[in-house]
């Protein structure tokens, strides 16, 4: 008998090492340390987003070496990394392992690249997370990882940690510069804001406020600004409400100028004259400083990318 052919070499040895189940899974209960079926203070919720960081410390280690070997890769010799590193999507354990993997591309570089490294968040990581979350919610609603009803019937989940995991799917849509992204995140967040009205009775206060908040280009730096809601006991509906109000004012920046200007430095693209009066009305919110953008220039005017780590580790 004629002997099997050997199995050939994987092209990518380094991130099949790398990118795991168990990376993925660290990464969800990192970012989530709930209970599934336990309430959840969102005022802590809110608070460990935007106020704080305890989460990138309790991963960065394992996390580093994923995100120095995916960087390794031009974005078109990467693998479809939700088709080889993700189980089936009929599998149980698939919601989470998803989860982690966009949390990998998509949050722990805002977290963790500094300097001329953030470069590697907006001009790489965002376009492969994007690439994942339109694979995770392409999906039939059955087997979607961010279904409340998946979430509640298969894996036990609350509607408090669902919210959790919607908030971070939601995310990747609007970090989004593409219109179609932009449309597409407000139905998102109009769908998780519907689950949540119909469950309590309650309707959100910013739809009084819809056609503002779908149209104010110097709303999300103002709210971000603000930060989310604080107190004793924020309850499930406060912080949906005002992130859904958060993720919708992302669209009218990216109608009025096709991107987020305040990206502008960190990708090396100049600004424009409305963009530039736009930026000084904002305080040039989110930008980086003078001395990234300069070595972001010399870096595309050689075509070169400065390695990923530079100024983060």
């Amino acid at each position: 008998m004629g002997q099997k052919p050997a199995t050939p070499p994987s092209p990518w040895p380094d991130l099949d090492n790398l990118l795991t189940p168990t990376l993925f899974t660290h990464l969800t209960t990192s970012r989530l340390p709930y209970t599934r079926n336990t309430p959840i203070n969102f005022s802590h919720f809110g608070r460990d987003i935007f106020l704080a960081d305890p989460f990138s410390p309790l991963v960065k280690d394992a996390a580093w070496p994923a995100l120095l070997a995916i960087s390794k890769y031009p974005l078109e010799k990467l693998p479809d990394l939700h088709e080889r590193y993700l189980p089936s999507p009929s599998d149980d354990s698939y919601p989470e392992q998803c989860l982690g993997l966009l949390l990998l591309l998509d949050n722990l570089p805002r977290l963790l690249f500094k300097g001329i490294d953030a470069r590697w968040t907006f001009d790489f990581f965002d376009h492969i997370a994007q690439r994942v979350v339109h694979s995770c919610i392409g999906l039939p609603e059955e087997l979607r990882p961010d279904s409340w009803g998946r979430w509640r019937d298969r894996l036990g989940a609350g509607m408090d940690y669902w919210v959790g995991v919607r908030f971070w799917f939601g995310v990747v849509l609007v970090h989004s510069e593409k219109r179609s992204d932009q449309e597409l995140g407000v139905m998102y967040t109009e769908e998780t804001r519907r689950v949540v009205e119909e469950a309590n009775g309650q309707i959100d206060p910013w739809r009084e406020k819809r056609e503002v908040v779908l149209s104010d280009v110097t709303m999300f730096p103002r709210e971000f600004r603000q930060g989310p809601p604080q107190g004793q006991e924020v309850t499930r509906e406060e912080w949906v409400f005002w992130a859904g109000m958060l993720m919708d004012c992302h669209r009218p920046v990216v109608e009025r100028f096709g991107r987020y200007p305040w990206l502008n430095a960190i990708t090396g693209r100049a600004s424009t004259e409305e963009e530039e009066e736009y930026l000084d009305k904002i305080r040039h919110f989110a930008e980086v400083g003078e001395a990234a953008r300069a070595r972001v220039r010399r870096d595309l005017d050689d075509g070169r990318w400065s390695p990923l780590g530079i100024d983060s580790l």
